[in-house]
């Protein structure tokens, strides 16, 4: 009978425990400003080159850092709608594609090709979102 409540005692409070919410926070969006700070550090850009860099992230900050979803009363975030629910589209916005090739065809002007290789390594592969794990 002893083994029979601590068997039940250890169940309930592994359960409790995997039950407990993760101290996880999503990334901090990055501003226009910050991501051509990383940009200059990382890809090594010259003063003429960082300051275009600069008036293109601050041009195309829209689709660089889409906005992030209203919180609910009690400060949490909305579920995210499931994959069978018709309020999720099932093809990307193609006026956001289409703005972002824009961007990304600006960028490789402004960039040399040994940097701008280097950008693309920096980049989230296609449909993944940064810090989020499979």
């Amino acid at each position: 009978m002893k083994k029979i409540l601590l068997v039940m005692m250890a169940l309930l409070t592994m359960t409790t425990a995997m039950a407990q919410p993760s101290d996880r926070k999503a990334p901090k969006k990055m501003t226009h400003q910050e991501m051509t700070t990383q940009m200059t550090s990382k890809l090594k850009l010259n003063d003429a080159q960082k300051a275009k860099v600069a008036a293109l992230n601050k041009e195309y900050q829209d689709i660089l850092m889409p906005p992030t979803p209203p919180k609910n009363a009690d400060g949490s975030r909305p579920e995210p709608p499931k994959n069978g629910d018709k309020a999720m589209p099932k093809k990307p916005n193609s006026k956001h594609m289409a703005k972002r090739q824009e961007y990304e065809k600006k960028l490789k002007q402004i960039l040399t090709d040994e940097q701008y290789k280097n950008y693309q390594k920096m980049q989230p592969p296609h449909g993944k979102r940064p810090g989020k794990k499979e």
